[in-house]
């Protein structure tokens, strides 16, 4: 199926999220920390991946969760509870890439998606033998 296939957008600072095409889907994103951003799309390889997360539902749902947790100390994204934790910033140098999925079926977008996030993580902890640094429990 040619559609199945994974392609990210490019990095997006975290603040310009939202303008990210097809952000109201549900799907698969990588967040990262950058002073120098790359450019074209984002590579899930990269080394400064510092988490992998999916959503079912919304994209900008679930990264308002994050925002929520990391930047406010609410709860709700254990991925955005470990960046207060590990950084403590307000976000300055993190970029989201995101891959939107829009597929009719929604048992093959919703297994889709959760392949893709695992695949992703996979690949990342088989490069570096470490986990990205938020998707930690």
């Amino acid at each position: 199926m040619s559609f199945l296939k994974i392609e990210f957008s490019h990095w997006y600072p975290w603040k310009q999220r939202n303008s990210i095409k097809n952000s109201k889907n549900p799907g698969v994103y990588m967040l990262a920390k950058f002073v120098t951003v790359p450019s074209g799309n984002a590579n899930p390889l990269d080394e400064n991946i510092i988490y992998f997360g999916e959503t079912c539902r919304s994209l900008r749902g679930r990264w308002d969760q994050f925002d929520r947790s990391a930047f406010q100390s609410k709860p709700g994204h254990s991925g955005g509870r470990n960046y207060r934790r590990l950084y403590g910033d307000v976000g300055q140098y993190l970029y989201v890439a995101a891959m939107p999925v829009i597929i009719p079926d929604k048992i093959l977008k919703f297994s889709f998606i959760r392949f893709v996030e695992r695949k992703l993580i996979l690949d990342f902890v088989v490069k570096y033998n470490r986990q990205p640094k938020c998707n930690l429990k």
